[in-house]
């Protein structure tokens, strides 16, 4: 089984459309569980908008005054602690999983693989490499996590009518 996390991006109360195209790359992949890590400061309403996104097993948020503006140096550390028990975490190819999958992907000593523009298998991801103009086939190493960034145009948005469940998170040790 491959345990997908996803980072939800927003702003302004919304969830950002990229969301939708992680899902559908993380859905790409063989035997997916696909979770979505909701990080805010009162975002039950974006919880709800992810957990309508079909193929999304549960949404999970942590709802914390500190989560608002989103800052990657305190995300991560929560994000890394979400990841536990899950084979990759993604978020998508803006400036904001720019920022943050890195720092994600450090705390956890994982491999970290940007711009995904196709899955081939668990490990092995396609991308785009100078400037657009060549496409490389990357590997992840094996037995480790993967954090990766999805580029969103590559993707077609997963349709709405999932129902997944909203599993609120206690946030007592997640700022470290």
């Amino acid at each position: 089984m491959n345990r997908i996390l996803i980072v939800a991006e927003h702003a302004g109360g919304k969830l950002n459309a990229a969301v939708a195209k992680c899902v559908s790359c993380a859905a790409s992949m063989p035997d997916a569980e696909i979770t979505i890590a909701v990080l805010a400061a009162g975002g039950a309403a974006i919880a709800q908008a992810a957990a309508g996104i079909s193929g999304v097993a549960r949404v999970v948020l942590v709802d914390h005054p500190a989560n608002e503006p989103a800052l990657a140096a305190v995300l991560a550390p929560q994000v890394a602690r979400l990841a536990e028990g899950y084979s990759h975490v993604f978020g998508p190819s803006t400036t904001f999983g720019k920022d943050l999958m890195p720092r994600i992907a450090a705390l956890l000593d994982a491999a970290q693989v940007s711009d995904v523009m196709s899955v081939e298998s668990a490990k092995r991801f396609r991308r785009l490499v100078y400037a657009g103009n060549a496409i490389v086939t990357v590997e992840a190493v094996g037995g480790r996590q993967i954090v990766a960034t999805v580029r969103a145009a590559s993707y077609q948005a997963a349709a709405a009518g999932g129902s997944a469940k909203v599993d609120c998170r206690p946030t007592r040790a997640s700022f470290r």
